[in-house]
């Protein structure tokens, strides 16, 4: 017979499943939330922006038009080596600095101040040199019908 409090390894399983599937999903930076909207039309006025030609980088420090927000310090979109759109603020998450965002150099964002480089390469702009403990403050980029959509 059993002890009635014994678990057994199946509702251990499921506890720890439980658990898991519980926790926060929503990424948290040290960059202070701003508005993020923003709408590029690639296969017009950004044709030379387009998935298949290879790593590349676009930054907005200035609205266009009054319908675009750019977070914090600005935003950084490029595609990543696996072809795919993605977007950051251009604040280091360790200086938070809006004054002083973070430039393209290469595969890398730099931040000239703290002298912190963000891996840009697959996509997560991850720290390199150990300086920031946090990647860059990420949003979402859609592409659909030639449009590209930055978002929260």
């Amino acid at each position: 017979m059993q002890h009635p409090h014994r678990h057994t390894p199946t509702l251990r399983l499921l506890l720890l499943l439980l658990l898991c599937s519980c926790s926060d999903p929503v990424f948290y930076s040290s960059v202070p939330s701003y508005p993020v909207q923003l709408q590029l039309n690639i296969w017009g006025e950004y044709n030379y922006f387009v998935q298949g030609s290879g790593f590349q980088t676009l930054c907005f420090t200035e609205r266009r038009y009054e319908t675009d927000f750019l977070g914090y310090a600005g935003l950084l979109l490029w595609i990543d080596m696996g072809d795919q759109y993605r977007a950051a603020d251009l604040c280091c998450p360790h200086c938070l600095d809006r004054d002083a965002p973070v430039r393209v150099d290469g595969i890398y964002a730099v931040c000239d101040k703290c002298g912190e480089e963000y891996d840009l390469s697959f996509g997560v702009a991850n720290p390199t040199k150990g300086i920031s403990k946090e990647m860059l403050r990420r949003y979402t980029a859609t592409f659909s019908n030639g449009r590209l959509t930055v978002s929260p």
